[in-house]
């Protein structure tokens, strides 16, 4: 560079004391030069530093933004589990685990019950579902059983727990029996809650193995625990879904019976189109027809199923209010018809037939049937979301329970009108 500038300029320049060569033009033209390319270096300096200083800025920024998401996160994760943890321990401390001696389970182990205090006027008594069996192949555990072999052991298990959902949400204000004392009967004897008899059963290969059909012996215990305790409430809701829903009915005369003063309210759930002459055969397995009470509905024991249990209770006590809820084509009393022998594709119309029959001779029964296949509504959020013909499901329910007139709902998907009371006819055949 310096070369030419020189040349460019032709600057003679003078010798110095030491014999060096000076060119003034050339030289002052390099400082300047020299001077320019620092403050170039200046500013990109400076310009660097800037950029290193607002990217550390904006780093620490981002950083503080990420702690403080952290932090927030933190605070929810701390505020959910404390919830739960709140919620389990309210479970804890609200269900009592009671084990009335002598109650047992299909294979002899210890039955026990669960009991939640509540307001002292209002009496719940619910019947856990399970499926059930009456012959070797369905009972039998060492292959597919039928039904449950284990009763709920610890309200906060995830297996099997109590239920927290439905009615059983006492955090709903729409909730009728959010303030109700409640029994909670777990079931584990295959015979709907009705088992009277312990029956050995034979496998093809010829072993042997016995099984104790005693629901009833366990309902007895717990019915009897309540007495020793003067529970003397004004109203009794009596209810269960599923194999429970059967032992609900069939259990509504004997709480009648022992409560005569309490307005006595009976409600099964997804129970209602067992119509099969296998469901007594597996009555009489089960020693169920041998400890019948003395009513016109229980006459003909050949004759007993499970919709007469409702009969048999308003025969007794001509003021309760009974009922049954269900989905119309549920798949899993579809399943449980077959193996009694009497296959359907649709469950509507066994359905339809019970419903009717039960209304000819008890007149305050009451159904309300929705669409759809699934199994069971009252212990799920279901019975607050479903309507059928303008009204939900919780506000029917609720209608019962208060004694105001209800009409049969009846929505299968195809059809959304009330179901009229049935004209008495002779039954129709199986």
């Amino acid at each position: 560079m310096t070369d030419l500038v020189l040349h460019r300029f032709s600057d003679r320049g003078s010798r110095r004391v030491d014999g060096s060569v000076r060119f003034p033009r050339a030289q002052s033209l390099l400082r300047a030069a020299c001077a320019s390319a620092r403050r170039r270096r200046i500013v990109r300096s400076t310009a660097a530093r800037d950029r290193t200083h607002h990217e550390t800025r904006d780093g620490w920024i981002r950083l503080a933004a990420n702690v403080v998401r952290s932090i927030a996160a933190l605070r929810r994760a701390f505020v959910f589990a404390a919830a739960l943890f709140a919620s389990l321990a309210a479970t804890a401390q609200e269900w009592t685990k009671v084990e009335p001696a002598g109650a047992q389970c299909w294979d002899g182990s210890p039955w026990h019950f669960w009991y939640r205090a509540g307001a002292a006027d209002k009496l719940a008594i619910w019947f856990e579902g399970g499926g059930a069996c009456w012959n070797a192949a369905l009972c039998d555990v060492q292959g597919r059983a039928t039904f449950d072999q284990r009763a709920v052991s610890d309200p906060q298990k995830s297996s099997r727990r109590l239920p927290t959902s439905g009615l059983f949400d006492t955090a709903r204000a729409n909730n009728p029996l959010r303030d109700y004392t409640v029994v909670y009967l777990p079931y584990c004897t295959g015979d709907v809650h009705v088992g009277r008899r312990t029956v050995e059963y034979v496998r093809k290969d010829g072993t042997r193995f016995s099984f104790a059909h005693r629901g009833a012996n366990n309902t007895l215990a717990a019915l009897d625990w309540l007495k020793e305790r003067a529970v003397d409430p004004s109203v009794v809701f009596v209810s269960g879904e599923s194999a429970g829903a059967i032992g609900a009915a069939y259990w509504a005369l004997e709480i009648g019976d022992r409560y005569p003063r309490a307005q006595l309210i009976a409600l099964g759930d997804a129970a209602g189109g067992y119509r099969s002459l296998g469901v007594n055969g597996a009555l009489k397995q089960w020693g169920t027809l041998d400890a019948l009470p003395d009513v016109p509905a229980y006459a003909n024991r050949d004759r007993v199923f499970f919709e007469t249990f409702y009969v048999a209770a308003a025969q007794r006590h001509p003021t309760a209010r009974l009922g049954q809820v269900n989905y119309a084509d549920d798949a899993e009393q579809r399943t449980f018809m077959k193996l009694l022998g009497t296959p359907v594709d649709k469950l509507t119309k066994p359905l339809t037939c019970n419903m009717n029959e039960v209304r000819i001779d008890a007149p305050q029964f009451h159904s309300y049937i929705y669409p759809g296949n699934r199994h069971v509504i009252l212990s799920t959020n279901a019975v607050y979301a479903i309507r059928c013909n303008g009204q939900s499901l919780v506000d029917w329910v609720t209608d019962l329970i208060d004694g105001t007139p209800i009409e049969n709902r009846w929505c299968d998907g195809t059809t959304a009108t009330a179901l009229a009371s049935p004209v008495a006819a002779p039954p129709p055949k199986l």
